[in-house]
């Protein structure tokens, strides 16, 4: 690898990051390119792909084990290296960091607690039907039900909102009796579906699988805006603005700055600021 001064790190295609079995004293963040990782025991076919966005070796570092797994460059790129040394002053500098290896973290998680309840499953249809007994002619067969037989959802639901009603089976609230919009500084206007209850604002992330309904990086050359920066926030016909955990560069209401996690008002007329970019709030 070619290191090209600081944390940044040069990798070309075919080129091996570090092998199974290496001390891990660093992780990586993809900044462009793709990387494999590869277990020998798996044979040639990668265990995964990542991309721009995506992180790996954290575990070793942080655990200080032996890498578990290989990792090797699938395309020309650049990767961002941490060592653990620096590791703490680097989330302290930047929290968007820590941010997003958390919620990558979560998101492994959740997937292999998928894996495992499909398995349990799998194994808990095996064992009955091993031992079941000979069916009988115009006798439909029980259905088996098990503690783990849980259905696992493709995709976060939306949960309901305080002082919104949400209908049964539905994941959003009754439309709202007025609509709005959001204009950017370039004319263009954004429309807010009245039948949602929340609109993430932000940048998209192909890597991350990070699709913002409202995408502002069109109007933000600077890349002021987080991946998930903000939220707009609908109960019944009023609408908030609440900034998400980890952003950098701020969320800004006619001017004053909005706390993390805090739902601030948004009226007609009103001036949303993320990041860099500027929108207005106002009535269709």
């Amino acid at each position: 690898m070619n290191d090209s001064g600081n944390a940044g790190v040069d990798v070309r295609a075919g080129e091996v990051v570090f092998r199974e079995g290496d001390s891990g004293q660093t992780m990586y963040i993809i900044e462009s390119g793709a990387v494999d990782i590869v277990l020998a025991a798996h044979g040639a076919e990668p265990l995964a792909t990542l991309g721009p966005g995506d992180f790996f070796g954290e575990m070793a570092m942080l655990e200080d084990v032996p890498r578990f797994a290989g990792a090797i460059a699938r395309e020309n790129g650049r990767l961002l290296r941490i060592e653990r040394a620096e590791f703490a002053d680097l989330l302290r500098q930047n929290i968007e960091i820590a941010v997003r290896i958390m919620r990558g973290l979560a998101a492994r998680h959740r997937r292999s607690e998928a894996l495992l309840a499909q398995a349990r499953n799998e194994i808990t249809t095996l064992r009955g039907g091993r031992g079941a007994a000979p069916s009988v002619p115009g006798r439909k067969s029980a259905e088996v039900r098990t503690a783990t037989s849980i259905a696992i959802p493709e995709a976060p639901v939306e949960l309901p909102v305080p002082g919104v009603a949400v209908l049964p089976g539905t994941a959003s609230a009754p439309p709202a009796s007025r609509t709005y919009v959001l204009r950017r500084a370039d004319g263009q206007l954004l429309d807010l579906d009245p039948s949602r209850i929340e609109y993430q604002v932000g940048r998209p992330d192909a890597a991350a699988g990070i699709t913002p309904d409202i995408d502002l990086s069109g109007v933000d050359p600077t890349r002021s805006l987080s991946r998930r920066h903000a939220k707009l926030i609908r109960r019944g016909d009023l609408y908030f603005v609440r900034e998400e955990v980890g952003t950098v560069n701020g969320t800004f209401v006619n001017g004053a700055r909005v706390r993390t996690g805090v739902d601030v008002p948004a009226m007609p007329g009103d001036t949303l600021r993320f990041g860099a970019v500027e929108v207005e709030f106002v009535a269709a």
